[in-house]
């Protein structure tokens, strides 16, 4: 695997034969090939390896250094949309019966801890501090952000839905370009700049995705900011930059104005942030991959 430039679809391609490899290993010692087979043909898009690929390849690295961290991505991704589908009661995933559905709760589970186990094996086998660091923080923040999304029933604050959002949805984003950056030997504050950008592509990801299921005819999103977002919770100051309208005395009651609101300021830092840490050479290659996810997704 050279650095030229591949497809999305040849890297979807690769990322999927390498993780039916690793997967294959794993599984034929616990008998249960088949099962896991069917569940990862069933479940993801491949968008978060897909961006440590692009990512890497925007930073010179060759492919082969980042598809096992890429596939170990993916299977964290994966066990989670296991998990959702439990607490949620989702009876199927993506037009399949989910697998607590098929095989019961207890396998289920079973299954969606082997996959966890194996993705963060796979990006702990990198010896970088920084790796193992990231990785760390990722699993914390995406553990938080799913409890936090199960907090509410009927009705979410802005400022809560931000802080959820960037941890459940923005942490596999953010530490797909923040590898990459990382295994680039990038310096620290470039990696965490990275990882700003991945995060924020996690959080448009999220809000478009919520704007076209209108989620908030099901949950009330209330709009009146009651407190500022801590400064322990990541990127911060950009999550403060999306929430600097005053909405409260916006005397506008429609959740859908406000979410794509932010979503136009989400994206413009995006494209700020893309203009800082990638280069021109590679900008046209990396603006295309986030654009056709967010094609997708609208």
């Amino acid at each position: 695997m050279s650095r030229q430039h591949i497809t999305f679809k040849d890297k979807v391609e690769l990322i999927s034969n390498r993780m039916h490899e690793i997967l294959s290993e794993e599984s034929i010692r616990l008998n249960q090939v088949d099962l896991v087979d069917d569940q990862i043909s069933t479940i993801g898009k491949r968008y978060r390896p897909t961006l440590l690929l692009v990512t890497g390849e925007s930073t010179g690295l060759d492919l082969a250094e980042v598809i096992d961290a890429a596939v170990g991505i993916e299977l964290v991704h994966d066990s989670s949309l296991i998990f959702d589908d439990i607490i949620d009661g989702e009876y199927t995933r993506r037009e399949k019966p989910s697998l607590h559905r098929s095989y019961g709760t207890g396998l289920a589970i079973g299954i969606g801890l082997t996959l966890s186990a194996i993705g963060i094996r796979l990006l702990l086998s990198y010896e970088k501090k920084e790796i193992k660091e990231l990785v760390s923080q990722m699993l914390v923040d995406l553990s938080e952000g799913a409890t936090l999304e199960n907090k509410y029933d009927t009705e979410i604050g802005i400022d809560d839905y931000l802080i959820m959002s960037t941890l459940k949805s923005g942490s596999l984003f953010g530490i797909a370009t923040s590898i990459a950056a990382a295994l680039a030997n990038k310096s620290s504050y470039e990696t965490d700049r990275f990882l700003d950008l991945g995060r924020l592509i996690g959080l448009s990801y999220q809000l478009m995705d919520d704007i076209v299921d209108k989620r908030f005819d099901k949950i009330r999103l209330n709009y009146q900011s009651k407190s500022k977002i801590p400064n322990t919770i990541p990127i911060h100051s950009e999550l403060s930059y999306l929430l600097e309208s005053n909405y409260s005395n916006s005397g506008s009651n429609d959740t859908s104005l406000i979410l794509r609101d932010m979503l136009r300021r989400a994206l413009q830092r995006i494209s700020e942030l893309e203009n800082e840490l990638i280069s021109e050479k590679h900008l046209y290659a990396f603006r295309s991959f986030t654009d056709y996810v967010f094609k997708k997704v609208i």
